[in-house]
């Protein structure tokens, strides 16, 4: 837990014989300081009540700089605090801005920095897109109160205007939602302020695309040759169905650690879910077709996996170019929905269940819970044989050669 006290740092004698007086930082056993602009020797200063022996006005002015970070500090725990360095932690202290020079715009810039220092690359990579679209619409540079409901449907017409879904608009105002809530939650602004009180965002219920079990057999027993340039995509988008509808940033970052034995267990990225998979034959000739490196499918190097923050756009632009090879997949195949990596996950699903299969179980196969959360628990009994069973069944119904059409 990180604590603030004032201190001297007798670690720096000055020319006259006295300390700085710091604001030190402690955590995980390590500290920092912040500087204060004020000096004292043992004489002049208790180190005991961290003040001045006879100087109230110093004192004054010391107390109300260590308030400030004190309640600065106390915004960054509610966010979390236990992946940051006591460094990350003094510079985020630094950066802060005050109550008074908070708006909207830097309070977003601030989260979005946050999310980066405790890893969290996805979400500061959706902060920072839904930023970027409405610094183009209106202005952030004004305190979250003169941000009200008014303003909040101007926006909205505004994300119409520009020919946006209302999907992607959903997207964006629950990313805003998110920022005000922050904002109430750190004493930036009061409760009755909230603007999303009386606004309903609207969603737009959207059908999973997916292939049918003829089409997903047209798929597998499509004739490629290992020289065509689709190949390799060909491979990942047989991967991902029988790895039960895997992720395609979670198969992209398999280490060859997570084969163990006859199985492949992994956490997905999303939900810390772990995932114990049966590593079927044609799965492992699947992964013997790629050139591994530090990862199974050695599609990343580890200088574009160190950056973190880049290797969030890196990973998009793969997604981007798989999708788009998957496409050219699909019409060689002939389906009627485009093919992209989410078809496999949901196709999954629905193939099971056309094969008869509970929704619980292959809720369980794909790290659902169905319902809810008492449901959920009972799906614990399924074991990692029964969920093997199914997924031999499946592999083997796909691998089969679709039947012709009367």
């Amino acid at each position: 837990m990180a604590t603030l006290k004032i201190a001297l740092d007798m670690r720096r004698t000055r020319i006259d014989g006295t300390y700085p007086v710091v604001i030190r930082i402690t955590h995980k056993s390590r500290t920092r300081d912040i500087q204060t602009n004020q000096h004292a020797n043992l004489k002049t200063f208790s180190t005991a009540t961290g003040s001045f022996r006879n100087n109230d006005e110093a004192n004054l002015e010391l107390f109300r700089l260590l308030e400030q970070y004190a309640s600065r500090l106390k915004d960054l725990r509610e966010s979390g605090l236990d992946h940051l360095s006591v460094q990350e932690i003094k510079e985020l202290l630094l950066t802060s801005p005050s109550k008074e020079e908070v708006t909207i715009l830097s309070f977003w810039e601030a989260e979005i920095k946050h999310l980066r220092s405790t890893k969290r690359h996805g979400s500061a990579t959706i902060y920072h897109n839904t930023l970027a679209v409405f610094k183009q619409l209106v202005s952030l540079e004004t305190p979250f109160q003169r941000f009200d409901y008014k303003e909040l449907l101007k926006l909205e017409r505004k994300l119409f205007a520009d020919g946006r879904k209302v999907n992607t608009v959903g997207v964006y105002m629950r990313t805003f939602r998110a920022i005000c809530n922050r904002a109430i939650h750190q004493g930036l602004v009061p409760q009755e302020w909230y603007p999303f009180r009386n606004y309903k965002i609207r969603k737009e219920k959207t059908t999973p695309r997916v292939l049918s079990l003829q089409e997903m057999q047209q798929f597998f027993n499509l004739d490629i040759s290992e020289t065509d340039t689709l190949f390799p995509y060909w491979c990942m988008g047989k991967l991902m169905f029988l790895l039960r509808g895997i992720n395609l940033n979670d198969l992209l970052l398999l280490e060859p650690k997570n084969l163990r034995g006859d199985r492949l267990i992994y956490n997905r990225g999303k939900t810390g879910k772990t995932y114990s998979i049966q590593v079927l034959p044609e799965i492992r000739a699947l992964l013997d077709c790629f050139n591994s490196n530090h990862l199974l499918l050695g599609q990343f190097s580890k200088s574009q996996i160190k950056d973190r923050v880049k290797f969030t756009h890196v990973m998009g632009q793969k997604r981007k170019h798989i999708n788009k090879k998957l496409k050219d997949l699909g019409e060689r195949v002939g389906t009627q929905e485009p093919i992209t990596t989410y078809v496999f996950r949901y196709s999954y699903a629905n193939i099971a269940k056309q094969l008869g299969f509970s929704k619980d179980l292959i809720a369980e196969a794909l790290g659902h819970e169905y319902g809810n959360s008492v449901t959920g628990i009972y799906l614990e009994m399924f074991d990692q044989e029964t969920l093997d069973q199914m997924n031999q069944i499946i592999c083997q119904k796909v691998h089969q050669k679709a039947a012709r059409s009367s």
